[in-house]
């Protein structure tokens, strides 16, 4: 795996925990809300995935044009 690929692997996977961390905290700190708060949580760790994949397949398209372009 390349450096981009891998950057982009671990802000998705930074992304998710930091959503989560901050969904579990303010469930925590807030009891009444807790449905709703980890409704939220969920719906952002989705929309962090989903935008993360799209840039994860975007770099994997440029390793492997690197690639094609080295081997001629």
């Amino acid at each position: 795996m390349r450096a981009r690929l891998l950057t982009e692997i671990v802000h998705v996977v930074a992304g998710i925990a930091a959503a989560w961390a901050i969904g579990s905290l303010s469930a925590w700190s807030y009891p009444l809300g807790r449905h709703d708060i980890w409704r939220v949580t969920w719906v952002a760790m989705a929309v962090v995935l989903v935008l993360g994949v799209r840039q994860v397949q975007r770099a994997m398209a440029e390793e492997r044009a690197k690639g094609a372009s080295h081997d001629r």
